[in-house]
């Protein structure tokens, strides 16, 4: 497999040395509620996540990686620290649920490269709305299969290599993200981990990214065996931070599958041109391999908020769009969203944001070469067919963070005969007809969730926190009404984001 091949490269060659001088502490994983990345002071392209974080020479606090920012160290530094996933918790239909995880994190630094490894082994107990999520894609969310029955594990291994002032390499077994969404339509930490490899190349005020991944999928139609099937995706994101306050991006990739019923592909080598547009290249090798198109724009102000958009283009037509006649395959995706930081009063943060894809989005003809890994979708979580409003508040104060996130979703479920573009991993083949397919059809399913959750900071410096959640869910369609109400507490590692609020 070449992704292998390139993985192992990378791995190794981050005991070669380079002319740059970069002091890596951390990566930054999780939504930032804090606004450092997007400060009009910073040249950061802040929608390419994981963040480098370095220690800045004059405070305490950590600062975003921008390219100016080199430290000269000639030590080599590594930490090892526990990671922690305890919690015991009420649900109101499944009673008692808890996580029982240890894990450990090691990082290792020197001038121009950082690896972080963590792994965290869990037996859980779940609430109501986790459950159901397993039992209808044999997945934990965002974390893959089960070990054993309820057994899992998170495994994340990253390496970073700064090769000179241009070029960052970046592989291992992660995830990533392009957006300053809490959401992203383009790519999101929704899914499980995968194998990949970055590259990073940043001049003047332009970012560009190609990103390779390994996937799965593992998806099962009824009375037939899982596919246990390997794809390929390899995207493009261009970033141009126009001025200060303005940055505009475009994004680009390609799902392969690396076997179909003829040949075993593997990964096609001639998406590895980091310069061209993928359609050209796939029509050119006769390949029906499915390409997205998307583009972000963001605005910053001097009051530390940020207002943001992104637009997902599965397929489109201009000439259906005004017949207005809902042709199925208008596959796109719109999100709107601001955030801010201190706003109102010092350490408020609020965000507020918009989601709205088209049925059949991310879909494909062949199971194979949706837009998903591991029975989860690679960009929103509820996949396609929905309209949502999200709305975020946090306030910090010393080692205390109070959050309150709120989601309001609106979709419409495919039933088991027909698919009405709600799940990625349907075959849009099996559809209705070519017109009359609108946002919301099928089972229209109205749902509202709300957490309230308190933090305290008992190692910071390690990520480890002990906290407080209440979690509700209110679901409402023709088939009647579900309130579902859960609560924890425990200790855990504030690494990786968890989506189950939907």
């Amino acid at each position: 497999m070449k992704l292998s091949i390139l993985h192992i490269v990378l791995l190794l060659g981050i005991s070669f040395s380079s002319s740059a001088q970069l002091k890596v502490t951390n990566l930054q994983y999780r939504n930032d509620t804090l606004g450092q990345s997007f400060k009009l002071k910073s040249n950061i392209h802040s929608a390419v996540k994981p963040y480098l974080i370095i220690k800045s020479k004059n405070s305490q606090n950590s600062t975003l990686l921008v390219s100016k920012q080199l430290t000269k160290h000639k030590k080599n530094t590594f930490k090892a620290y526990p990671i922690s996933n305890l919690s015991v918790g009420l649900d109101n239909y499944n009673g008692l649920t808890y996580d029982l995880g240890l894990g450990l994190g090691m990082d290792f630094s020197g001038n121009n490269y950082f690896m972080s490894a963590k792994y965290l082994p869990t037996y859980s107990k779940d609430n109501y709305f986790t459950d159901s999520i397993i039992n209808t894609s044999f997945v934990y969310p965002g974390k893959g299969q089960y070990m054993v029955k309820n057994m899992y594990q998170n495994i994340d291994i990253i390496a970073a290599y700064k090769l000179n002032k241009f070029f960052t390499l970046f592989g291992g077994h992660s995830k990533n993200f392009f957006g300053d969404g809490y959401r992203s339509l383009l790519l999101s930490d929704n899914a499980s981990s995968n194998p990949f490899l970055k590259i990073e190349t940043s001049f003047a005020n332009i970012k560009y990214v190609n990103l390779f991944q390994g996937l799965k999928d593992i998806y099962q139609i009824p009375n037939q065996p899982a596919a246990n099937a390997i794809k390929f995706s390899a995207s493009h994101y261009l970033s141009w931070n126009i001025t200060k306050e303005f940055n505009f991006s475009v994004f680009e990739t390609v799902i392969m599958q690396g076997k179909d019923s003829l040949i075993n592909r593997g990964f096609d080598v001639n998406y590895l041109n980091p310069f061209v547009f993928y359609r050209p290249v796939e029509y050119s090798t006769g390949s029906a391999d499915n390409i997205l198109l998307g583009l972000s724009m963001s605005y910053k102000t001097r009051q530390q908020h940020q207002f943001y958009f992104q637009l997902i283009l599965d397929e489109f037509s201009l000439t259906e769009i005004k017949t207005g006649k809902n042709w199925w395959a208008n596959k796109y995706g719109i999100q709107l969203g601001i955030k801010g930081n201190d706003f109102v009063i010092k350490n408020l943060y609020v965000q507020t944001e918009y989601n709205y894809v088209r049925p059949f989005t991310y879909s494909h003809g062949n199971t194979g070469q949706n837009y998903g890994h591991m029975n989860q979708a690679l960009a929103h979580p509820i996949g396609a067919n929905f309209h949502e409003l999200v709305s975020i508040i946090s306030y910090k104060q010393d080692k205390h963070q109070l959050t309150n996130k709120s989601t309001y979703n609106s979709y419409g479920t495919d039933s088991s005969i027909v698919n009405y573009g709600q799940n990625i991993f349907h075959s849009y083949n099996n559809r209705l007809g070519e017109y009359g397919h609108e946002t919301q059809q099928g089972l229209k399913t109205n749902i509202l969730t709300n957490q309230l959750i308190y933090e305290y900071a008992l190692f910071p410096h390690i990520n480890i926190y002990a906290f407080a959640r209440y979690n509700y869910r209110f679901q409402i369609n023709h088939m009647g009404i579900q309130n579902n109400h859960s609560f924890q507490i425990g200790i855990k590692s504030r690494i990786w984001n968890n989506y189950t609020d939907y």
